[in-house]
Formats: C-alpha cells, structure tokens, sequence
C-alpha cells in the first residue's frame, strides 16, 4: 500500500501518553519514566524511557554481562535511557520494533498483539536475543516482563509495572 491509514488500533489508542514505574531483576533496581507518543503522520509509535539506577548488583554485572567496574560506575550515574520505534507490518499484521538505548545497543523486534498483550521477540545487534512481554493491567496500568538468556545457560528476567500520569 502506498500510504496505509494511520494506526488507530486500540492497543495504539491506549498506550500513547506518559508512564512512570518502577522495576528490577538479578541485576538491579530503577524507577523510570516512559513517553510514548504517535510520529510520522500516525505511522509509528516512538517511546522515549528513562531509568534512574536505585540499585546495582555489581557482581552479578561483572560475572554475567562482563561489565568493568569503571562501566558499572558510569552507568549508575548516567542511568538507563531507550528510544523506541515500533509500526505495523502490512502484510503479516506483526509488530516490527527497533530499540536504540545508551548502552549502544540496537535491537530488531517483531511480534503479535493478541488481546491485552504484545509479545515481542527482539534480536540484538550483539547477537543475543530476548522475549518481552509488555500486558495491559487495565486503562492506566501495564507490567512489562523481559527474559534475556544468558551465555552461561541462566535466563536474566527484568520485571516492572507502569502507571499512566498522562494521555
């Protein structure tokens, strides 16, 4: 299609505004912000996140994601952050997905939307892969779960829940 309508599901409808939460997995604990609002004449939903380190496991960084100490300092001080960019495929009526965040990690994402939750399968630029599974808890609540297998045969999860303070 030349120029498809603008996306108007009602997963696009709900998830557009500010978010704000917290969250946490073997690796540590952060509270955040999350943006997310409609570009490109309604064709694309970009997701800005920010995360304000509360917590670090340093050991757990260091064995399992081979991050220095020095790393490990600048990251607490810098925090997370994450541009996101998602659409619709016109074909198969997947989720395509891109994240870019300040770790210089690119990731590629596709996945289904099914009744209150996407599922996204995101290949790393690093080449590591990772689920996300982000469910609506109602209108103004979501909780999001990411499940990242580790070289050693563990499964890193990151868990948080995020409420609306803004449409």
């Amino acid at each position: 299609m030349f120029l498809p309508p603008p996306l108007t599901d009602d997963w696009t409808r709900w998830i557009v505004g500010e978010w704000e939460g917290a969250g946490g997995s073997d690796a540590g604990k952060g509270k955040g912000t999350f943006r997310v609002e409609l570009a490109l004449s309604g064709q694309f939903l970009i997701l800005h996140g920010e995360c304000e380190i509360a917590e670090l496991n340093e050991d757990y960084l260091e064995k399992n994601l081979h991050a220095s100490r020095e790393e490990i300092d600048r990251f607490k001080s810098s925090g997370y952050k994450a541009l996101e960019i998602y659409t619709i495929d016109q074909g198969s009526g997947d989720v395509l997905g891109f994240l870019f965040d300040n770790l210089r990690c690119i990731a590629k994402g596709r996945g289904r939307r099914e009744g209150m939750k996407e599922t996204v399968d995101w290949e790393w630029a690093t080449g590591h892969k990772s689920t996300r599974i982000t469910e609506r808890l109602d209108d103004d609540r979501f909780v999001v779960i990411e499940r990242t297998p580790l070289p050693g045969g563990e499964v890193m999860e990151d868990r948080g829940e995020m409420r609306r303070i803004a449409k």
